[in-house]
């Protein structure tokens, strides 16, 4: 039997370096050998415990950069071909941080579903939208297109109106990539944003933001009644003074009948101001992971329109790379996980490209 290593997550906080049973190409899909996987505040949240898989050990680490090793029997696409670089979106799928990975993809302009009912509320894809790379994307960049599509899917399912005043919450990874989307393709009137990390308000004003704000500044120097639309692309958030919490305090500067995108996920529950909603109508929405609703081929075609954000710049890929961290340094990769909620980092990448 074939094997290959991989970080396992046994539980909260505690992880493994494990020799675990090598994949095989599927019939209908590709064996993957990993390239490079970019770390995720969902991974994040997982390893914290805000989020937890149906069984322990997981293996974390979806945002992905394979190159094809093996192709099944009954794999169709004649695009694809041994050595391709390709990478994948799926709702809720872990795995790459190992050495090696199966897919059964769906590219855009096909049609086609493989869909279960998952343990956590929703229907779910056994496929995922993927892309071919092409080689003027080098692999850094590459392993962005993954985030990327995350958040353009949600920003195309819940655009902001032409000329609307946006506040992003969260100016990490996915907040500082939805803020440029905005700015650069959906004409708003203004794009700013809040955060508690100081550096990370930096990178936001460096990207997109016309104003980074710190959480007290924003209550202090932005009025009610400001915003039109909110992406909340926050973490799970706990504070002392409940009339301070983030998202309370952005639906009281929401205009009536504003839109408010919710992004991240937590099974923790977090705290939405009922008496706010009502009163002013907001419209609370989001992205959907069901695929009843969502179909993974929509997603295909959206992980195509990602990787043309990052050729075309509207996306800077290579100033949202701060560290990149070899996968053979098993003692490093997890003290990355212990301080990254404090880290003023953007992106950090795990190579595979020497440990292969």
């Amino acid at each position: 039997m074939k094997t290959m290593k991989a970080l396992q997550l046994i539980s909260p906080r505690k992880t493994v370096l494990a020799e675990v049973p090598r994949p095989e190409a599927p019939t209908d899909g590709l064996l993957l050998r990993t390239r490079c996987v970019s770390i995720c505040s969902t991974d994040i949240s997982f390893y914290e415990g805000h989020l937890f898989p149906s069984d322990y050990p997981v293996i974390l680490g979806h945002e992905y950069l394979g190159e094809v090793v093996e192709i099944g029997a009954a794999f169709s696409n004649p695009d694809i071909k041994v050595g391709d670089r390709v990478v994948y979106w799926g709702q809720t799928d872990f795995g790459g941080f190992a050495e090696y990975r199966s897919v059964r993809p769906i590219f855009s302009g096909e049609v086609k579903e493989d869909v279960f009912w998952a343990d956590r509320n929703f229907s779910d894809d056994l496929r995922a939208a993927a892309v071919k790379v092409p080689a003027e994307l080098d692999d850094l960049q590459a392993s962005f297109i993954e985030p990327v599509t995350g958040a353009l899917r949600s920003i195309l399912a819940n655009p902001p109106k032409i000329g609307d005043r946006v506040l992003i919450m969260g100016t990490g990874p996915i907040g500082i990539i939805a803020g440029s989307v905005i700015k650069r393709l959906l004409a708003p009137n203004a794009v700013v944003s809040v955060d508690a990390n100081p550096e990370r308000n930096k990178h936001a004003e460096q990207h997109f933001s016309q104003r980074a704000y710190l959480p007290q500044e924003l209550i202090d120097e932005v009025e009610e009644n400001t915003f039109d639309y909110v992406f909340d692309a926050l973490p799970t958030v706990k504070v002392d003074d409940e009339e301070k919490d983030p998202r309370r305090v952005a639906m009281r500067r929401l205009k009536p009948k504003g839109t408010y995108v919710l992004y991240g996920a937590s099974q923790e529950m977090q705290k939405f101001d009922t008496w706010l909603m009502l009163a002013k109508g907001i419209n609370i929405t989001a992205s959907p992971f069901d695929v009843t609703a969502f179909p993974m081929h929509k997603s295909a075609n959206v992980i195509q329109a990602a990787m043309q954000m990052l050729l075309s710049g509207i996306v800077d890929g290579k100033k949202l790379l701060s560290t990149v961290h070899h996968f053979d340094d098993y003692d490093g990769l997890v003290d990355i996980f212990e301080s990254y909620r404090s880290t003023t980092d953007l992106k950090t990448i795990v190579d595979f490209r020497k440990a292969a």
